[in-house]
């Protein structure tokens, strides 16, 4: 096999460990290039490895033997997949390597909001507690997770994961069928009937046209008003501005979200500034566990081996 040239364009975001290849490469990796660095230093690769970075029309003309495209992740909604499909490029995603990392980020969420703890931990810091008369000081109400029920949108690894953790909790737990569905599969409950039911609401599924910002304002005033949302999935399944005035007007009990639709958000973020007691947001770590990255980088490497190789794995 001739030596093939691999450029890695955002090797930051993978833990700090070198690539095994099994044919002759021309490596060069670049721990984080902007958009404009990549146009201009990224030129006649036959693989390129990237996170977050867009591969367009002029990627694509500046590498035309590009054989195959190596993403550091599962989702692939920034990708243009028709186009590069009709360059004959190839296109593989990271699977199963973090359900129960996030499915456990999921759940931390969802036992904190449940029990207010921000503002129990804040009343020990402010001094709240102190000058109390009593023993204890409940700074807000704090309610059990078990017989409460989970509504999950999105059956895949890690929606059946959070299930798993959840129904050890005594919870019940159901599946929701998509949105607007003309008819609900064995094993879902449909949308609207799943929403009115969530005693937590925890979004799992793709970001597509038709999961874009479906938590909207009619979904949320269907919603219990002591319930809660958690989203870790994408940032896109929301309407911030429609979940913001659900927190402000006390439609909805808490939120928890590890994913934003802009990534880094700005620090005028609309949910980042809601005066709402009951929020936790995470700047979309909860793939990053040490065992999980351990595990990213070892299905990526195998990605890119295999596919070379001639044996299709993970394709898009």
């Amino acid at each position: 096999m001739k030596t093939l040239k691999i450029t890695c364009v955002e090797k930051g975001v993978l833990i700090n460990k070198a690539f095994s290849f099994d044919f002759p490469v021309e490596y060069t990796e670049y721990e984080q290039l902007n958009q404009q660095q990549f146009y201009d230093q990224v030129k006649d690769q036959d693989v390129i490895i990237i996170s977050d970075l867009k591969v367009d029309e002029q990627i694509l003309a500046n590498n035309p033997n590009l054989k195959l495209l190596v993403l550091c992740s599962t989702g692939y909604d920034h990708v243009n997949v028709d186009l590069l499909k009709s360059k004959n490029v190839e296109i593989c995603n990271i699977r199963g390597y973090a359900g129960d990392a996030v499915a456990e980020h999921a759940f931390i969420f969802m036992i904190n909001l449940i029990k207010n703890f921000s503002s129990q931990l804040n009343a020990v810091q402010s001094g709240a507690w102190s000058e109390g008369s009593v023993s204890f000081y409940l700074a807000s109400p704090i309610r059990e997770l078990k017989n409460k029920t989970l509504t999950i949108l999105g059956k895949g690894e890690i929606g059946q994961a959070l299930a798993d953790k959840a129904r050890a909790f005594g919870m019940n737990v159901i599946f929701s069928e998509r949105k607007n569905a003309e008819k609900c599969r064995e094993g879902y409950v449909p949308f609207d009937q799943a929403i009115k039911q969530a005693d937590v609401l925890s979004l799992h599924c793709e970001l597509n046209d038709e999961t874009r910002g479906m938590i909207n304002a009619t979904v949320l005033k269907q919603m219990k008003k002591d319930s809660i949302l958690i989203n870790v999935g994408r940032g896109g399944l929301i309407n911030n501005h429609d979940v913001a005035h659900a927190l402000e007007n006390h439609q909805i009990a808490g939120f928890g979200a590890d994913v934003l639709d802009q990534e880094p958000p700005t620090k005028d973020h609309l949910l980042l500034k809601t005066n709402h007691p009951n929020v936790m947001i995470t700047a979309h770590i909860a793939w990053a566990t040490n065992e999980a990255q351990e595990r990213l980088f070892s299905i990526l490497e195998s990605n890119i081996n295999q596919n070379i190789l001639g044996h299709k794995q993970n394709l898009i």
